[in-house]
């Protein structure tokens, strides 16, 4: 459990801390104390942080990863399932394929009599 909670601060710390405090740095080498003031006074001003500031770290991010690789990029555990509850799709997918080979067979074929009827036309 312990190391869940590791992993959880891990993850929090590298997408939300991370962006919102390049943010702030790149908000103050842009506009100095009062752009991050205006900031601060928006409605949302820690996504804002975190908006301006993403690009920046993902730059960090990059790094971090080239020196300890999945320290930048944490991995983090999902769930797949997969559930087959359509026995009726591979009729309907093999019918939608034999009807796009059957278009492509004759889109071929008027292209095959307009090659034809131009190179004739070249000969003479």
């Amino acid at each position: 459990m312990a190391q869940d909670q590791l992993k959880d601060f891990h993850l929090f710390a590298i997408e939300s801390a991370l962006p919102f405090g390049m943010g702030i740095i790149q908000n103050a080498k842009t506009g100095g104390l009062q752009k991050i003031m205006d900031v601060i006074k928006s409605k949302d001003p820690f996504t804002e942080f975190q908006v301006d500031g993403e690009p920046s770290a993902k730059r960090v991010r990059e790094k971090i990863d080239q020196l300890i690789p999945g320290l930048g990029y944490p991995v983090v555990s999902v769930d797949v399932t997969v559930e087959e509850n359509y026995p009726d799709y591979e009729i309907n997918d093999h019918d939608s394929l034999v009807s796009t080979l059957n278009r492509i067979d004759t889109k071929l074929d008027e292209l095959r009599r307009c090659l034809n009827n131009d190179s004739l036309k070249i000969d003479n």
